[in-house]
C-alpha cells in the first residue's frame, strides 16, 4: 500500500451526492463510473427520495430523504439534516449526475485536503478544472494552491468538494435550493474571513455539465466521457444511446450517434470564444489518455 492509499484510508472520507426523483435514472451509470475512477477509500452516499435497490449502486450506499419534501426549496434543509447526524469534520459533496472521465489524482487530493486540515480559513475545496480565471489567469509563483477571490461569484457550487461538515451545515441553514445554496451561498462566504481553495494541477478530471437538466428532458449529456466508458454503460444497460446528447447547450442538441467519434466537433456550436477554449481544455483533460 503506497503512501496516498494509507492517508486516504485514514480519512475514513464520506461523500454525499444529493438527487432528486428525476435523478434516479443515471444512478447504475453514475456509480458505476465513480467506481471505476474513485480509490475504494472514498466511501459514497447517494442521497434523494423515496427507496432505491442499492445492489445498483456498485457497493455504495443510499440514504433516503424520505418520500416528502421533495420540493426544490427544502434542498438545503434535507441536506443539512443528514449532515448534523454524523460528525465527520470533514465530507465530500456533489450532485449525484456528474458522470467522472478520469481516475481521482490522489496526490493533489490529499493536498488540497491537508491545506484545508492545517487552515482554519479555508472551509471547501473544489476538485475541478474550473474556474477561468484559475485556468487561463497567471500564477507567477507557481503555486499548487488558488483561493478563490471574494469577486468570485460561485466560490461556493455544488460540483465535486471536500467541505468543513460544521462550515457547510452554516451555509445550508442560510439557503434553500441548490441554485440559492451556489448564489446566496458564494455572497455569504465572500462577505466573510473564509475561503475556498482549488488546485491548480488535475484532482477529479469530469464534465462539468449535469449529465440530465430540465432543459434538455429525457435526454442524458455524455459530454467529455471516455468513449469506452459511454459504449460499457449502454452495453450494460444503465443508459440507452437514443436519449444520449453531448452537453447542454442553449445553442444545440448535438446528439452522441452524430459526434461519438470527434467530440472536439461540438465545439462548433460556441459562439463565445472564452468559453469554448475553456471546453476545448476540458476534453483535452477528460479524454486523453
Amino acid at each position: 500500500m503506497n503512501g496516498q492509499q494509507k492517508e486516504l484510508e485514514k480519512l475514513n472520507l464520506t461523500g454525499f451526492l444529493v438527487g432528486h426523483y428525476g435523478s434516479k435514472k443515471i444512478l447504475q451509470a453514475s456509480s458505476y463510473l465513480n467506481r471505476k475512477y474513485l480509490p475504494e477509500e472514498i466511501n459514497l452516499r447517494y442521497l434523494n427520495f423515496g427507496s432505491y435497490k442499492t445492489s445498483n449502486l456498485h457497493g455504495y450506499d443510499f440514504q433516503s430523504f424520505g418520500y416528502f419534501g421533495s420540493s426544490k426549496k427544502y434542498w438545503s434543509a434535507n441536506l443539512c439534516k443528514v449532515l448534523k447526524n454524523i460528525d465527520d469534520e470533514f465530507v465530500l459533496l456533489a450532485l449525484d449526475d456528474f458522470f467522472l472521465s478520469k481516475n481521482l489524482n490522489k496526490d493533489n487530493f490529499m493536498y488540497l485536503y491537508n491545506q484545508l486540515k492545517n487552515n482554519d480559513e479555508f472551509v471547501s475545496a473544489e476538485l475541478t478544472l474550473s474556474p477561468m480565471d484559475k485556468i487561463f489567469g497567471s500564477n507567477e509563483n507557481n503555486s499548487l494552491l488558488y483561493v478563490y477571490p471574494d469577486t468570485y461569484g460561485f466560490s461556493i457550487n455544488t460540483q465535486w468538494r471536500i467541505w468543513r461538515r460544521e462550515y457547510l451545515i452554516s451555509i445550508l441553514e442560510q439557503t434553500t435550493d441548490a441554485w440559492n445554496f451556489e448564489v446566496k451561498g458564494s455572497k455569504i462566504l465572500n462577505k466573510s474571513s473564509f475561503k475556498s481553495i482549488s488546485c491548480y494541477k488535475p484532482v477529479l478530471d469530469y464534465p462539468e455539465i449535469s449529465a440530465i437538466t430540465q432543459r434538455n428532458k429525457n435526454k442524458v449529456s455524455v459530454f467529455a466521457n471516455q468513449y469506452i466508458d459511454i459504449e460499457a454503460l449502454i452495453e450494460q444497460g444503465f443508459i440507452k444511446l437514443n436519449e444520449l446528447i453531448l452537453g447542454q447547450w442553449k445553442t444545440g442538441i448535438p446528439s452522441y450517434s452524430e459526434y461519438s467519434k470527434n467530440q472536439y466537433e461540438v465545439l462548433n456550436i460556441i459562439d463565445d470564444l472564452d468559453e469554448k477554449k475553456y471546453y476545448k481544455l476540458l476534453l483535452d483533460r477528460c479524454l486523453e489518455a
